[in-house]
């Protein structure tokens, strides 16, 4: 009989390890095929999409701003193209380093320089981070052909940028434009908007914003491991902005502008009775405005100083806009036409002759005394000559500038308004009739709405600052500005005074206007009574779908006849015979009607101020002059106006002919 053989231990191991690794291998294949079916069904779309952005790179395409015209159509801003130099850091792997310092040393930048200008967190992320701007082409070339060598990450592209044909002029109404910023991109008015867009940052370039930017393009390249383009995959290509016509006329704002260049060098050699600043004007700025009556259409507005707009073409530098911002230099980028506020002095005289003519206190016929001081109380007010010019109509007093004469009717109102307990005031309701003391809604960017006082704002002023001016009252030791203090801290403090009505009348005390305002009061004066709202814009153009940019009627003076005959003749007395600009106007090619005031402002230098229209029948338009600390409106501010209907009258007859 045979012997059964056993297995041994060994065989028995041999099995299971078998058995183990055939089980393993199966698991390993079950998890191989369900990774591949997740990728490939599951996850297909977004590994697809992975792979597509590893081979395809899309290039964001700027699209060119709109062009902006004068009325005659001659072009004002338009488009160049310029070589811009860019940077992806990301292309440029382990080499960063040098080729940043070749670059550097290519376009002589330091590495604080390019480090500051890759440092721009608004850059598009489809677009290369914009290091030089209008580089030479021969740099640009010698990039585009050591790219893939050399230069790994650095682009040299051909981008529209802003062209200036005629340098400053009209700096202020074009404004400029520049990078849009993080705050802009979070503001609801630029939704839509990406990183590294071209906006306007001043002027018509930001109040017509929408129309002037284009519509970006889009181009998808496919790139091969080492990043070159294989070929282009699709293309859509940039919209240009729409256009934009202004009812800016070139040669008139030219002119305006010489004049009033011209006005503030005359007035700085003038000698200053008072003896400040050496004894001369400071006359360090100025503006000017002229209007067209009879629809409100700004033909030119001039502010001084300027700026140069081509400076902000690819970003300006901190040095630069620092030397724009420095208070000594008297605030270049500030639009002294609509953005700045100034007592108004006697041109104001106007208002309170409509309101005096309106409520029954003067007729035409009336006559007032004009004497060298005038007493009311405790007080005198004098006169801008202390000689005493005998009774006055208020067409006379409007041509001689007779401050006395509207003392006593401001103190007739103010009486009348005390006895009757009237909440208003009569200067300061015929004075928002004239447009002033709010926004005119001018399109043109951060317009003032300046300041009409009144009982109501007195009494606001006062309770927002009584807390202080009593605290400033207990610490004050000059004893003259201690008295002020307290009266400003007392229950009186919050009264409308006699004092503050007379002030008003003559254009000063807390009365601010901007030169527009000034303008436009006039142009209602100049048509007969229609107040316009200025414009600058006259005519849009987007794509061959033109449109006309229509002028809107703020509202009517709605004076009787007779009134207002009587302040265009005192208007048109201020220019002829004796009036304070007749000799800035002997001799002048067409009739001008117009105010001269010159305004106190504190501690500084008056202010000059000409307001006119001309021709003095049918007038075609309105004048406005300012110098800043020029001293007298008949000295300083009237020869500028008169310089600029010179020109005007020139401009009309080339045009004609």
């Amino acid at each position: 009989m045979g012997t059964a053989t056993l297995p041994r231990p060994a065989d028995d191991r041999t099995h299971l390890r078998l058995a183990f690794l055939a089980a393993l291998l199966a698991s390993v294949f079950v998890i191989l095929l369900a990774r591949l079916w997740f990728i490939q069904i599951v996850g297909g779309d977004r590994y697809a999409a992975l792979a597509e952005r590893g081979r395809v790179r899309t290039v964001s395409l700027e699209a060119p701003r709109g062009r902006i015209f004068d009325r005659r159509g001659r072009v004002l801003v338009d488009n160049r193209q310029v070589h811009v130099v860019g940077v992806r850091l990301e292309e440029m792997g382990d080499r960063r380093a040098a080729v940043l310092a070749e670059l550097g040393q290519l376009l002589g930048l330091d590495e604080e320089q390019l480090g500051e200008r890759l440092a721009d967190a608004d850059s598009d992320p489809l677009r290369p981070v914009p290091v030089a701007f209008d580089v030479p082409e021969r740099i640009a070339l010698y990039l585009w052909e050591h790219q893939s060598t050399r230069f790994p990450g650095v682009y040299a592209e051909l981008l529209p940028r802003r062209g200036y044909p005629h340098g400053r002029l009209a700096a202020h109404v074009l404004g400029y434009s520049g990078q849009i910023t993080a705050e802009q991109l979070a503001q609801p008015a630029y939704r839509g908007y990406e990183a590294g867009t071209q906006v306007g940052m001043a002027g018509v370039e930001r109040s017509y914003e929408r129309l002037l930017d284009g519509t970006p393009g889009r181009r998808r390249l496919e790139i091969d491991a080492a990043g070159d383009v294989v070929r282009q995959l699709s293309e859509r290509l940039p919209v240009p902005g729409g256009d934009l016509r202004l009812t800016i006329d070139l040669d008139m704002q030219s002119a305006a502008e010489r004049a009033l260049a011209a006005g503030v060098e005359r007035a700085r050699g003038l000698r200053d009775p008072e003896g400040r600043n050496g004894g001369r004007y400071a006359a360090p700025a100025g503006a000017v405005v002229v209007l067209d009556p009879r629809d409100g259409a700004v033909r030119a507005a001039a502010s001084l100083p300027t700026y140069a707009p081509e400076a902000f073409v690819g970003g300006i530098d901190a040095d630069s806009y620092g030397t724009l911002i420095d208070p000594a230099q008297h605030a270049p980028l500030l639009n002294r036409t609509v953005q700045a506020a100034y007592p108004p002095g006697s041109v104001f005289k106007i208002v309170s002759a409509a309101a005096a003519l309106r409520h029954g206190f003067a007729s035409p016929d009336t006559t007032i005394p004009c004497p060298g001081q005038w007493r009311w109380g405790d007080q005198v007010f004098r006169n801008w000559t202390s000689a005493d010019l005998g009774a006055k109509t208020l067409s006379a007093a409007l041509a001689q500038s007779c401050d006395t004469v509207f003392y006593a009717l401001a103190q007739q109102m103010w009486q009348a308004e005390t006895d009757t307990g009237r909440p208003g005031e009569f200067i300061g309701e015929e004075a928002t009739r004239f447009g002033y003391g709010a926004r005119l809604g001018v399109d043109l960017p951060d317009e003032r709405d300046g300041l009409v006082p009144g009982r109501a704002w007195r009494r606001r002023v006062w309770e927002q600052q009584h807390d202080s001016d009593c605290r400033q009252a207990r610490e004050a030791r000059d004893a003259a500005r201690r008295r002020l203090l307290e009266e400003l801290c007392s229950p009186e403090g919050a009264q409308w005074r006699g004092g503050d009505a007379v002030n008003l009348a003559i254009g000063q005390g807390d009365l601010l206007a901007t030169p527009l305002q000034v303008a436009t009061s006039m142009v209602a004066i100049a048509n007969g009574g229609t107040v316009w709202q200025p414009h600058v814009g006259a005519g849009t153009d987007r794509g061959g779908r033109k449109a006309t940019i229509a002028p809107r009627e703020l509202g009517r003076l709605a004076l009787p006849g007779p009134a207002l005959q009587a302040i265009r003749g005192g208007l048109m007395g201020v220019t002829t015979a004796d009036g304070t600009a007749a000799g800035a106007f002997r001799g002048t090619a067409i009739g001008v009607a117009g105010k001269t005031g010159t305004a106190e402002s504190g501690p500084d230098q008056p202010f000059a101020w000409f307001a006119g229209y001309g021709p003095t029948q049918h007038a075609r338009y309105v004048v406005v002059a300012m110098v800043e600390q020029g001293g007298s409106g008949s000295s300083t501010a009237a020869p500028i106006a008169r310089d600029i209907f010179d020109a005007l009258t020139t401009i009309e007859q080339q045009v004609a002919s």
